[in-house]
């Protein structure tokens, strides 16, 4: 599938353009038919399903006030919902399947967040009933095993837990101590494999109750500090986790790591403190009033002038303090922030733009970082990053299976890039194995890979069903 963009001039006259108008009138504000229509395109409901499910990643659910936990925890509710909703739309909507693998996708996502497994399973079946051979059907059928693997593992482990604990019990012996606290571990790791923390979390706190003098107990006190920190984000629950690694376990490898961890953490979480309170001295607080009773304020107004250069310095070092703490959520708004309000600092804004796509990268999030990166070269055409960008968003799209688009993008990469570099070599080697045609039937190699098809075989080509 070649998502490359082209433009085309089309030459409209006056009677075309009042057609049009009136069609766009009765349609944005009459509506179409009994159920109206929208004609906002599908990958702009898309990316406004995605920036749902973002603040709701983002939300800070807990807090020492009960009431205003609660309060997070239901906001962060409506936006999965929001969230939900949008991606259930775009696949209503989307008769290619496009948008809707990855819609599908992101609804099972949230399904996992509330631990309803079996809807997971049900969307990541209608990813694979849209495309069996694609990269979403290969990360749904992954999915699909994972949760199923995993249930049978707790199912298995659990009932095993209970019945060596109970012999042990009556009867303490090494081999049931070992056997109990070892299956009480994998039910705590199934679950953190199910993205149910909730559970992982009240299972490893029991095995280091129960079991406080096996092996295993130093870690699971420290894998609980781990999901606070770098799943849930939530530091003021991990905290006191790791501390307690190294008042219940002194002499363990685990409490030295504790220590020099929650002492980095603490110097980086200080110094955003400190950059967000120097921020909010540089906002301009008449343009904030205004935006509040519904004026219109352009992005840059937010800032008092003259303070735009320490305004951006602030931002990235938010942003690579995140990014330092495996914060990439946090990190991608930080430097999202940045490319939209401080637009007209073309150097940092597309600097942001790019660290924004490779972020998005670096988590897996291959086709948000494809749209990051055209972000990049609609708006920042003459970025430093531009070559590079080309490069990666080569390598995001042969990590989805778009192998045509790779091809494209790698030889694209080649034309612009002077000089001898290893993306360089490397582009040249990977568009040598895509022009391939082994069996000689007339198909590169690329285009078998993208079809499901062998390259080996004369036989099985992509036209086979034409």
């Amino acid at each position: 599938m070649n998502r490359f963009r082209y433009g085309f001039g089309l030459r409209i006259d006056r009677t075309f353009f009042l057609v049009l108008a009136l069609a766009f009138f009765t349609t944005t504000i009459l509506g179409c038919g009994s159920g109206g229509f929208s004609i906002i395109p599908l990958g702009a409901k898309l990316q406004n399903a995605d920036s749902a499910f973002d603040e709701a990643e983002t939300i800070e659910v807990r807090d020492d006030d009960p009431e205003k936990m609660a309060k997070n925890r239901q906001k962060q509710q409506e936006r999965y919902d929001k969230a939900m909703a949008l991606y259930l739309e775009v696949i209503e909507r989307d008769t290619q399947g496009k948008y809707a693998q990855r819609s599908h996708y992101q609804i099972a996502k949230i399904y996992k967040r509330r631990y309803d497994w079996d809807k997971a399973v049900e969307h990541y079946e209608a990813i694979v009933a849209l495309d069996p051979t694609g990269y979403y059907a290969n990360e749904a059928k992954t999915g699909t095993a994972n949760i199923r693997r995993n249930r049978e593992i707790i199912k298995t482990k659990r009932a095993e837990y209970q019945n060596y604990k109970a012999i042990y019990d009556n009867e303490p012996t090494d081999e049931t101590f070992n056997i109990a606290a070892e299956a009480l571990y994998e039910v705590a790791r199934s679950y953190e494999n199910l993205e149910n923390y909730t559970e992982a979390i009240r299972n490893y706190e029991r095995l280091v109750e129960e079991f406080p003098e096996h092996a295993k107990s130093p870690q699971a006190q420290f894998q609980i500090g781990n999901i606070y920190f770098y799943t849930l984000y939530d530091y003021l629950g991990g905290w006191p986790a790791f501390v307690a690694v190294s008042e219940k376990f002194p002499d363990s490898y685990e409490a030295s790591q504790a220590g020099t961890l929650l002492k980095v953490t603490a110097d980086i979480l200080t110094e955003i403190k400190q950059l967000k309170d120097e921020l909010n001295k540089f906002r301009n607080k008449k343009a904030v009033e205004y935006q509040q009773t519904g004026r219109k304020i352009t992005p840059a107004d937010m800032w008092v002038m003259g303070y735009s250069d320490q305004v951006v310095q602030n931002f990235q070092q938010i942003a690579g303090n995140w990014e330092k703490l495996r914060n990439y959520p946090r990190a991608i708004n930080a430097h999202k922030t940045l490319a939209r309000d401080l637009s007209h600092k073309k150097f940092a804004a597309a600097d942001a733009m790019f660290r924004t796509a490779s972020l998005y990268q670096q988590n897996g999030e291959y086709e948000r970082a494809i749209e990051a990166y055209d972000n990049l070269f609609e708006n920042a055409p003459e970025s430093i990053w531009r070559n590079e960008a080309v490069y990666q968003q080569a390598v995001c799209y042969r990590s989805i299976r778009e192998f045509g688009a790779a091809y494209e993008a790698f030889k694209a990469y080649m034309s612009i890039t002077k000089g001898d570099t290893p993306y360089l070599r490397e582009a040249e080697q990977i568009v040598r194995q895509y022009e391939l045609d082994q069996d000689e039937d007339g198909y590169k190699f690329y285009e078998e890979q993208e079809a499901g098809t062998s390259d080996q075989d004369a036989n099985s080509h992509p036209g086979m069903g034409s």
